[in-house]
């Protein structure tokens, strides 16, 4: 097997995330014949089919997928090898790529980065805001180096770093037209809400207690945007169903008003700061991992 030539890897690794060969020279700059020939050009010098070229698109072989893993490795090894080389010279910098469960956003900034942007000015952080489905993907791909998300499944693959019980509760309008309701499963399912999707942790969870109690929530909207939710409540268009720690300014400003909902499934939500089992972290996702454990998510 020949050398790899960056320049094809970093097409084929562009190419199976974009999806497509136009989207990935859209990515990188460059006419998609280009990413073609570096395409080809890679799967000679490894003499194994990559891609399976269709007619929506690109996707890795089991090769492909094989090569994948072997080339995140390598980025995750130059990457501490550049850590600890900036150890030696006693200098605190570098790239930590953190994938953010879209609620954890607010409390990420308010409780955790402002003090490390102040502290450790020369390491950038680079942030990747999706689903628990997104999270986890981006940990284990070793993608990111830390993960934070909300009701994460086991998996051998994640190591929880820290973790903390927050329960899901109702949330309406402060003084609205719902906040003088007793708001009890039966209730909650008269009256119109907005809830993420299933992919998110959040409606991965009221999706369960819906199949316990077989009940269907009246979902008016669905949406990972937290701030969509946010903003169907202070509308006072009906109720949405968040942990506490993402509303908590909201909560204390006196906008929304939070009521505990009387059903075990709800209660057991948790907040999960997670990294790769086995990954050794560089200096700089080590300091990151320190102010992470700061937030109001854990405590």
């Amino acid at each position: 097997m020949q050398n790899l030539d960056p320049k094809h890897t970093t097409c084929f690794l562009t190419a199976v995330q974009a999806g497509t060969v136009r989207a990935a020279a859209e990515q990188l700059g460059i006419e998609p014949s280009t990413v073609s020939r570096n395409l080809s050009a890679l799967e000679t010098a490894m003499a194994v089919p990559l891609l399976e070229r269709g007619r929506t698109g690109v996707r890795p072989t089991e090769a492909g997928t094989l090569l994948i893993a072997f080339l995140r490795q390598q980025e995750g090894a130059l990457d501490l090898l550049q850590s600890e080389f900036d150890a030696l010279r006693n200098m605190k910098r570098g790239k930590v790529t953190i994938a953010v469960g879209e609620g954890f956003v607010g409390d990420l900034f308010d409780s955790a980065l402002n003090s490390f942007a102040q502290q450790y000015p020369d390491i950038t952080l680079a942030l990747t805001v999706g689903s628990t489905e997104h999270v986890v993907d981006q940990v284990t791909s070793e993608r990111a180096h830390l993960g934070l998300a909300y009701n994460v499944a086991r998996d051998p693959q994640i190591r929880v770093e820290t973790a903390k019980t927050q329960p899901l509760v109702a949330l309406v309008r402060k003084g609205g037209r719902f906040d003088d309701t007793a708001l009890d499963l039966t209730m909650l399912a008269k009256m119109p809400c907005a809830i993420p999707p299933k992919s998110f942790g959040i409606g991965a969870m009221i999706t369960a207690v819906e199949a316990k109690h077989s009940v269907r929530l009246r979902a008016v909207v669905e949406t990972g945007a937290i701030s969509a939710l946010k903003a169907f409540v202070r509308n006072d268009m009906g109720y949405t169903i968040l942990p506490r720690f993402v509303v908590e300014g909201e909560l204390s400003d006196g906008i929304l008003s939070a009521h505990p909902i009387s059903s075990s499934g709800f209660a057991e939500g948790v907040s999960s700061l997670v990294r790769r089992e086995g990954r050794k972290l560089p200096q700089a996702a080590n300091l990151v991992l320190k102010h992470l454990r700061r937030m109001s998510a854990f405590r």
